[in-house]
């Protein structure tokens, strides 16, 4: 356990909202849960998993055994071909999806149409209401993120014909994978040994991290991006004010917590609390692919690198 409580900026945490544990949440240990509207019913199959999830009463569907947090939420939905989510439904806080893999469209309640394939993001403002259908051949799985928790019964489901009650402000956006430049601005990141690039579909705004300023989406609230490492190299040892999630999209990898290794496959998940200096080494034959969501923006040059 780690026992460091570091908050936002520096500033002492507080405990009762603070997760201060390290931990690795295994995608075998994480059940598929089918609560939502209309998933087990054909037409609108799909189900849901969570890595990171709220405190009692917030939305945390593999409560038992999802890391908590009071920042964020981190889950994958498996959309089968063929299917859509049932009616359309609003959030209080934004919706971020990575597509892993298959086809996604996204549509509002005016009736426009996004899409969206492997590893682009489609961002959803809170407040949007909005739907998608897997508009492909295969299976869609896609990783979602909440950039706040939100309290169990909070969304709003709108079903066919129904009128959200007030106007819709903002629209569904989409950032395509190929505008993203790779980038090598970390320590040490062009060294053999330590070489990895890193990209951001989210970042913060002016004087806090975004590696893809103007082309990521900008927030206050939440970082998400990804850590590309050929077999054999490995991150440097460092450690964030703030929480910060893993998720590996492909590959294989070692995270290294100090005085511990543990082994992440393909859909493992880990929780990295405030303060915890930890680095991740390919451990696999193929390219690791290794998304990270942090609980907060970093502000630039806090991330503490040894």
């Amino acid at each position: 356990m780690n026992d460091i409580q570091i908050g936002h900026h520096g500033h002492p945490a507080n405990p009762s909202i603070t997760n201060t544990k390290s931990q690795i949440i295994r995608h075998a240990d994480l059940e598929p849960q089918w609560h939502v509207p209309g998933a087990k019913e054909p037409g609108f199959i799909r189900y849901l998993i969570n890595w990171v999830g709220g405190p009692d009463g917030h939305i945390n569907p593999n409560k038992r055994a999802a890391a908590l947090s009071h920042e964020v939420v981190v889950g994958l939905m498996n959309l089968p071909v063929g299917q859509k989510q049932k009616g359309i439904h609003y959030h209080s806080v934004a919706e971020i999806y990575i597509i892993l893999r298959g086809e996604l469209e996204g549509y509002d309640a005016n009736g426009h149409i996004t899409r969206a394939g492997p590893l682009d993001c489609m961002y959803i403002p809170a407040g949007v209401p909005h739907g998608v259908r897997n508009c492909g051949t295969e299976d869609v799985d896609l990783i979602w993120v909440h950039d706040g928790i939100e309290k169990v019964g909070t969304s709003v489901y709108l079903w066919d014909g129904q009128a959200p009650d007030t106007p819709q402000v903002g629209d569904i956006s989409i950032i395509p994978f190929k505008t993203l430049q790779p980038s090598y601005d970390l320590p040490r990141a062009r060294e053999i040994e330590f070489m990895r690039w890193v990209v951001n579909w989210v970042g913060g705004p002016e004087g806090y991290d975004n590696f893809n300023r103007p082309v990521a989406f900008e927030s206050d609230k939440v970082a998400i991006g990804m850590t590309f490492l050929q077999p054999g190299q490995k991150s440097v040892p460092h450690r964030l004010l703030d929480g910060e999630v893993y998720v590996v999209m492909q590959g294989k990898a070692i995270l290294n917590l100090g005085s511990r290794n543990l082994e992440i496959s393909k859909l493992d998940g880990a929780y990295i609390a405030p303060g915890q200096v930890h680095s991740v080494r390919n451990h696999g034959e193929h390219p690791l692919y290794l998304m990270w969501v942090h609980e907060r923006p970093q502000v630039e040059g806090a991330t503490r690198y040894f």
